[in-house]
């Protein structure tokens, strides 16, 4: 496992497994220092007379390093985003724009067909059976005493088990139940998990068969075929009592091999046929019935061993990789928990219902209304209704910003991103992402998903919700995620979640998320659904952990509840006023980031444009869409110059500054998505016409793509699009007139527009339940008494 090269905003734990630099195993002592020695007087004399000679060298040296710095200073604060030009922080996929990474999304993405598909891979899981969190725990022998080994459990503390699974109310299932839940989707009890013993010691009959009948817990024991009533450094069950057990309807046996060897990789073809067939054979012909399902022998494998498991016939195999089932790789590879980590595979067990629907369905025509509460001693301030887009921007902004650009009537920040430093401009997120602002599923980098894997993932579609476990392993493909929800828009990995079905998460299952700051008291970011059918977004303007968020948002008739970015990041915007942020001034800006989440009332849509696909794009409207990109303090400077430019009254050469190169370099940015480039503008805007942009504005706007047959560019290949010519190669040197406005007929930005359909698929949006709002006892919720806000009119 290699640690990670780019520091993120996870507040993830460092995998388990991973070494720590202080592991005093392998580490070698360094030497110890030598002993001081004793010089005498005449010694030390030479060294006394070289001094003056070296006090010139020193004083050159000094300067030259004052030097040094200063230029480095200077150079890194003209230069904000250095750290992303690190080589060990080199630009990611999604670096400026978000956009880019359509080229490299594609290649990943393949045609979605909703009509027959082409037969299913027999070991693929069922895409619904990542939504369920169902844990097999791995036992190896039960003892009656005290403990031959290390992974021996005692019988004492198997019952212990027993009752936490009994008070944790989880219902234990047969092996034969899991397969058809992970291969087909079936249904399985609420909170399920499977018993697994591995390598038939006797004292799994003496010892655990009794606990095991006594609960009426089913199990599955792995066995070795060659080990059945042979005694080893430790006794093994017969093939009597095996059938006793089989009898019985609680104990379920697999294969384990015949001999157990280690490795099951390094054996030659012969040995490993033989370990892998008559194993199965042996047990079928013993006990009478198909044994479809396997455990390696210390968890090695590889693809060769494997395809020996698929040649044999076997459905199912274990492997000892820690995690959930659900999120396995593939049915010949699912995971178990070992008994030392049975707390965590019970608080994280949860079995997502597939007999309902997985979606909220929203309201969309409710307007937007905002509440300010205080519950419990914690002010909340949530907006409802409308309709929800999110926005994944080019570079990072004020949630302000993004809204006013998109005209969006409320907004707040978004999920988590890369790289904290307040003066980087990347807007990499943590884990995938897709944007209604671009329409591009990006991936989230491995390092990254790996951390957040089970952490809810939203899914957002044409007026629906849905909050699904992040997989890593299945869920880093759009095609993948489409079977899940056909019509997503917009995706993005969240925090944690606060609110499950109308219940609050307890400090345990929060903390199972493993996300640091969930600890920490700041103000808070959240986005959700209600009981009313609509969309939240709120804010706390108390400081208060994820516990306590997470106890008090079903007080407010919340369902369902994520955890977004919070701290300095937390941002609620409406009507143009910041509601609430991240800082100790009620109106101070918090810090400008790449992700939000925006609201559209529609009843305002409707009333102010009801054909908003009417609008013509002049050059004008180009142009403002052009300067829309920038923060609001740059727009105005930036319109003046393009202007001007457009009046042929100035150009824009190599070496010129300002707010007008940054809305070139932005719109170039666009164009680049457009075309399919992964290799152009990687520094981002920097407000300097250089070579980037120079070789940029040739290459997009003086080279014509090629189209496919619908209309829309082809993803280019990094070679460039008029590679071999002298202008290509040496960049235009000089914007003018002429060719600001062949941008801006490339890349086609009209005026800013809103980034949701005012239209309504279902004409009645008659909802099956459709409960009013309880009252809250006066005792725990009162009205916030301070100065009215501006949206009282729009109170609930």
């Amino acid at each position: 496992m290699t640690s990670r090269r780019q520091p993120t905003r996870l507040g993830g734990s460092m995998p388990q497994g991973h070494a720590g630099f202080g592991s005093a195993r392998g580490s070698q002592p360094y030497p110890s220092p030598t002993p001081r020695q004793s010089f005498s007087s005449s010694s030390r004399r030479p060294l006394a007379k070289s001094r003056p000679r070296l006090l010139p060298f020193l004083s050159l040296l000094v300067i030259l390093l004052g030097f040094g710095a200063g230029a480095l200073v200077a150079w890194a604060t003209a230069h904000p985003d250095w750290v992303s030009r690190l080589p060990g922080l080199s630009p990611p996929l999604a670096e400026i724009p978000a956009p880019r990474a359509h080229a490299k999304a594609a290649q990943q993405r393949l045609p979605i067909s909703l009509e027959t598909q082409l037969e299913r891979d027999p070991f693929a899981l069922d895409p619904l059976a990542s939504l369920s969190y169902v844990p097999a725990i791995m036992y190896h022998d039960v003892v009656a005493g005290r403990k031959q080994v290390w992974f021996d459990t005692t019988a004492a503390e198997l019952r212990q088990h027993f009752e936490a699974i009994k008070q944790a109310g989880l219902t234990p299932i047969h092996i034969d139940q899991l397969y058809k839940h992970l291969r087909d989707g079936d249904p399985l009890p609420e909170k399920a998990i499977l018993l697994t013993f591995d390598d038939a010691y006797l004292g799994l009959y003496e010892n655990a068969y009794p606990l095991l009948k006594e609960y009426n817990y089913p199990a599955t024991y792995f066995v070795q075929t060659g080990f059945v009533g042979v005694p080893t450094s430790k006794d093994h069950f017969t093939w009597d009592q095996m059938r006793e057990m089989d009898a019985s309807g609680l104990i379920d046996f697999a294969a384990h091999t015949v001999t157990h060897p280690p490795d099951l990789r390094v054996l030659d073809d012969a040995r490993l046929r033989r370990e892998v067939f008559d194993c199965k054979t042996k047990l079928e012909q013993e006990l009478g019935h198909p044994i479809h399902y396997f455990a390696y022998p210390e968890g090695n494998r590889d693809e060769r061993v494997k395809q020996y498991l698929a040649d044999a016939g076997y459905r199912m195999s274990f492997t000892m990789d820690p995690g959930f089932t659900g999120q396995s790789p593939n049915l010949l590879e699912v995971r178990r928990f070992n008994q030392f980590r049975i707390t965590e595979a019970i608080i994280g067990a949860r079995t997502f219902s597939l007999s309902r629907s997985l979606d909220y369905w929203l309201d969309v025509t409710q307007p937007l209304a905002l509440t300010d509460e205080i519950i419990d001693g914690v002010r909340v301030l949530t907006i409802r209704g409308g309709r929800a887009a999110t926005v994944h921007a080019e570079r990072r902004y004020e949630v302000s910003t993004l809204a006013q650009r998109y005209q969006a009537d409320a907004g707040i920040n978004g999920s988590f991103f890369s790289i904290p430093w307040i003066n980087s401009a990347s807007n990499v997120m943590v884990g995938p992402v897709m944007a209604a602002n671009h329409k591009t599923f990006i991936p989230g980098r491995p390092e990254d998903d790996k951390v957040v894997r089970g952490r809810p993932l939203v899914l957002l579609g044409r007026d629906r919700i849905r909050f699904v476990p992040f997989d890593p392993d299945t869920m880093t493909r759009l095609e993948n995620i489409r079977q899940l929800m056909p019509d997503v828009t917009d995706l993005f990995v969240a925090g944690l979640w606060l609110v499950k079905d109308g219940h609050a998460l307890s400090p345990a299952e929060i903390n199972s998320f493993r996300l640091a700051s969930a600890a920490e008291f700041r103000p808070r970011a959240f986005f959700g659904v209600d009981d009313q059918e609509r969309v939240v977004i709120g804010v706390t303007k108390t400081h208060v952990n994820a516990a306590i968020l997470a106890r008090i948002l079903p007080k407010t008739g919340i369902r369902e509840a994520v955890l977004l970015d919070s701290g300095f990041s937390t941002s609620l915007v409406y009507q143009g006023q910041i509601l609430g942020t991240g800082h100790a001034a009620p109106h101070q800006p918090s810090r400008p980031v790449p992700h939000a989440i925006l609201l559209y009332d529609l009843t305002r849509l409707w009333r102010e444009d009801p054909h908003p696909e009417a609008k013509a794009g002049s050059e004008g409207d180009r142009l403002e869409g052009l300067v829309q990109l920038l923060p609001g303090s740059e727009q105005e400077a930036a319109k003046a110059q393009l202007k001007s430019i457009l009046a042929g009254q100035r150009t824009l050469r190599r070496g010129d500054r300002g707010a007008a190169v940054v809305a070139v370099q932005l719109g170039l940015s666009h164009l680049a998505t457009q075309q399919g480039r992964l290799d152009l503008l990687p520094s981002g805007p920097d407000g300097v016409y250089g070579q980037e942009l120079a070789q940029a504005m040739a290459e997009l706007v003086l080279a014509a793509p090629e189209r496919s047959e619908m209309g829309s560019p082809l993803p280019a290949t990094p070679t460039p699009l008029v590679a071999g010519t002298a202008t290509a190669r040496q960049g235009v040197d000089i914007l003018d007139a002429q060719l600001l406005r062949r941008l801006l007929e490339r890349v086609n930005l009209a005026s800013p527009s809103v980034l949701v359909d005012t239209r309504l698929e279902r004409s009645a949006l008659l909802l099956e339940r459709k409960p009013e709002r309880k009252l809250l006892p006066s005792a725990s919720v009162q009205p916030h008494t301070g100065a009215p806000s501006p949206t009282s009119g729009l109170s609930r």
